[in-house]
């Protein structure tokens, strides 16, 4: 079976550890063989992971597209796409979820919601119980550290049996570290058959990929924590003001597709609402 971490945060959002720190961490694992790195409405982290894996070429450590995207009323939603064509950029924040989830089947990402219970960011069961059939939302995290007690989980597998009974296929139950650490890393590992992003890819249509609680680690120092949650909360939003002022193309949608690093890198065209033009039907 091959293991997977997903949900990850780094630097280039409201993370403390960089790309690089994150994959070299893995790769002394040992047992890891993909990381979803999902920053909050940016996907530059992709890129830098693909240079690491071109200078690692032996590592079984393999990166996968993906972002924590913020939509309507501070909702998220995890957006993954595990082979090529990858997303240049990611859908634009604040759109509803309906718009979010065409926007994410456009690109042809798997859409899984994040830790469904937390307080003001997260979908809620009720919700995700309503739209996940509607919406064609693919999944949703079993495991979170944020939300992980007994009771929340049998509500959450209750929830799928109900999805399961009405729709005849389950919804994907996986996990996520939700990582902002790297001692954080590894507290969810999701299981797969094989060991590739292809494997996953398939394991997540076929739902034979599992989550598991990982090993108990020490938490970061408090001045560490500190440093993350200021970075959170005033330094990544500042941040994402600045790019949006100066058109800097992240947290900006975009609908291309690239099979490359060079084309993912060299940037995409202004995005516009004629390509997405189910977007301007539905503002809900």
């Amino acid at each position: 079976m091959g293991q997977a971490i997903l949900h990850v945060h780094t630097t280039c959002s409201d993370g403390t550890a960089t790309v690089e720190q994150i994959l070299d961490d893995a790769d002394r694992h040992g047992e890891i063989d993909v990381v979803g790195i999902t920053d909050h409405d940016d996907t530059r982290a992709f890129e830098r992971a693909l240079r690491w894996k071109a200078a690692h070429p032996d590592s079984r450590v393999q990166p996968i597209w993906g972002v924590e995207l913020t939509i309507r009323a501070f909702k998220h939603l995890l957006l993954l796409r595990c082979e090529p064509p990858f997303p240049i950029a990611p859908p634009r924040k604040f759109l509803s979820l309906r718009q979010a989830m065409a926007a994410a089947k456009h690109l042809g990402a798997v859409v899984v919601v994040p830790h469904v219970d937390t307080f003001w960011i997260g979908l809620g069961r009720r919700r995700l119980a309503a739209l996940a059939g509607p919406l064609a939302i693919d999944g949703f995290e079993l495991l979170n550290p944020y939300h992980g007690s007994d009771a929340q989980i049998a509500a959450l597998l209750a929830l799928n049996c109900r999805h399961e009974r009405r729709h005849g296929r389950p919804l994907l139950a996986i996990g996520g570290s939700d990582a902002h650490h790297v001692e954080d890393l590894y507290r969810v590992i999701v299981e797969f058959p094989g060991r590739t992003p292809a494997d996953l890819a398939r394991a997540f249509r076929d739902r034979t990929a599992l989550p598991r609680w990982g090993p108990v680690s020490a938490p970061p120092p408090r001045r560490k924590q500190l440093r993350q949650h200021t970075r959170a909360l005033l330094f990544h939003p500042a941040e994402q003001i600045h790019a949006r002022l100066t058109r800097i193309p992240f947290g900006r949608g975009s609908p291309l597709l690239t099979t490359s690093v060079g084309e993912w890198t060299s940037g995409a065209k202004d995005p516009t609402r004629e390509v997405y033009p189910e977007l301007a039907k539905d503002s809900r």
